[in-house]
C-alpha cells in the first residue's frame, strides 16, 4: 500500500510539473494593427462653377470686356475699301488701355476703377516696353496707319493688306496691329495674371473669411484666375459667350481634349480649397496651367498651318503669322511654364523681326518645335 501511495504521489508531482512547464511556454501574440493608409479626402465636386462665395465675374471678366472694346475699336478700321475708312485716335487707345476719360461704351467699365495697364506683366520689362512703345508710339502708329490710308502695305511700309477674305492693318514689318494689341494683352494680362495667381496660391490665407463675399484669399484668387479663362460657369456644356482664351481652348478641343481637362481642374481645385485639401488643390493647379499652356501651343500650330496654306494671300498670311507670333510671346508670362526660355527664343527667331522675310521652311520648323516641346501631333490640330 505504501508503494502504491508513493507511486500516486510521484505521478501527481510529474503531472503538476508537466502542467507547470506547459504554462511557461510562450503563447502566440495578436498581430499588430496595420499602419493606417492616408485616404483621399472625400467631398463633392460640382459640375459647374457655382460656388456659393465665388466672385469670378468681378475684375478679371471686366478686363476681358475692356480688351474686347479696345480690339473692336481697332478692328473698325478693317474695311475692305478706303473710301469709308474710319478714323481712330492714339489717345483713345491709350485711354482705353489705362481706363481714363470714360472711353468705354459700357459705363460699368468706366466706373470700375480697374484697368488693363496696371495688370500687365513685367516679364522682360514688358510694362516698360508698353509704356515707352506700345502705349505711345505703337498706338500712334496704329492711328497714323489708318487716318486715312490708301496705302497698300509692304515691307518697310505700314498700311492695309486686303484680300477677298479679309482686310488688316499691319506695321512696316508685316505684323497686324490688332493682333499685337489683342494677343499681346491676352498673354501679358490674362494669361500672366491667371498663371501667377495659381502658381503662388499656396502663400495665400485659406482660413480667414472676408466680409465682402465670405471667401478666403485663396478662394478669391482661384476665382479671379478662372475669370481670366473666359468661359461660362457651366462650360463646356455651355459654349455661349466664350471669350479670348475660352474661344481658343474650344477651337483646339477636338485635338487635345482641353475643354474638360481645364474646366474639371478648375472645379476640382476650387472644391479642394474649400475642403482644405492642399494636395488636391496643387494637382488641379498643375492640370490647369499645363493644359492652358498646351492650348496656346496647339492654337499657334493651327495658325502656322493656316499661314502655310495661304502663302499667296498676303492679308491672310500676315494675319495668321501675327496670331502665331502673339501666342509664342505669351509663353513667357507663365511662371510655371513647361517651355524653356531658350525654346521661346528659338521660336521667335523662326518668325524673325520682319514677317515679309519669314521663310516657309521656318513655319515647318516652328511647328516641329511646338510638337516636340508639348507632345502634340500637328496633323490632328485643325
Amino acid at each position: 500500500m505504501k508503494n502504491l501511495t508513493y507511486l500516486s504521489t510521484l505521478a501527481l508531482a510529474c503531472l503538476l510539473s508537466a502542467s507547470s512547464c506547459k504554462k511557461d511556454t510562450v503563447e502566440p501574440q495578436p498581430e499588430p494593427e496595420p499602419t493606417p493608409v492616408p485616404t483621399t479626402p472625400s467631398y463633392n465636386i460640382p459640375t459647374s462653377y457655382n460656388f456659393s462665395n465665388s466672385s469670378a465675374t468681378v475684375t478679371s471678366t471686366q478686363r476681358i470686356a475692356m480688351l474686347g472694346e479696345l480690339t473692336t475699336y481697332i478692328r473698325s478700321t478693317h474695311t475692305m475699301t478706303t473710301a469709308t475708312q474710319p478714323t481712330i485716335t492714339a489717345q483713345k487707345l491709350k485711354d482705353m488701355y489705362a481706363n481714363a476719360n470714360s472711353q468705354f461704351t459700357a459705363s460699368a467699365l468706366n466706373s470700375s476703377g480697374i484697368q488693363l495697364k496696371d495688370k500687365t506683366g513685367n516679364t522682360l520689362n514688358f510694362q516698360t516696353i508698353l509704356d515707352a512703345s506700345f502705349d505711345d508710339a505703337q498706338f500712334a502708329s496704329i492711328a497714323s496707319a489708318v487716318n486715312p490710308t490708301s496705302t497698300t502695305a509692304s515691307s518697310g511700309v505700314k498700311g492695309k493688306l486686303v484680300s477677298p477674305a479679309r482686310a488688316i492693318l499691319v506695321d512696316g514689318n508685316g505684323f497686324e496691329y490688332k493682333e499685337v494689341a489683342e494677343k499681346g494683352l491676352m498673354g501679358a494680362v490674362f494669361y500672366y495674371q491667371a498663371t501667377t495667381l495659381l502658381s503662388t496660391i499656396g502663400a495665400l490665407d485659406n482660413t480667414t473669411l472676408t466680409l465682402v463675399n465670405g471667401a478666403t484669399a485663396q478662394e478669391r484668387a482661384w476665382d479671379e484666375a478662372f475669370g481670366y479663362f473666359g468661359v461660362p460657369v457651366d462650360f463646356p456644356t455651355n459654349l455661349t459667350g466664350l471669350k479670348n482664351w475660352g474661344t481658343y481652348c474650344n477651337a483646339v478641343n477636338v485635338a487635345i481634349g482641353s475643354n474638360a481637362l481645364i474646366m474639371n481642374a478648375f472645379l476640382k481645385g476650387r472644391a479642394a480649397i474649400v475642403n482644405k485639401d492642399t494636395v488636391g488643390r496643387n494637382a488641379a493647379r498643375t492640370a490647369v496651367i499645363t493644359n492652358w499652356e498646351k492650348v496656346a501651343a496647339a492654337k499657334c500650330i493651327s495658325y502656322l498651318k493656316s499661314a502655310k496654306n495661304n502663302l499667296s494671300d498676303a492679308a491672310t498670311l500676315h494675319h495668321n503669322l501675327s496670331e502665331g507670333y502673339g501666342f509664342v510671346t505669351g509663353f513667357q508670362y507663365n511662371p510655371s511654364k513647361t517651355i524653356s526660355n531658350a525654346d521661346i527664343t528659338i521660336l521667335l527667331n523662326y518668325f524673325g523681326t520682319n514677317l515679309y522675310n519669314m521663310p516657309t521652311a521656318n513655319i515647318d520648323l516652328a511647328i516641329a518645335k511646338l510638337e516636340t516641346v508639348f507632345g502634340l501631333n500637328a496633323s490632328l490640330i485643325p
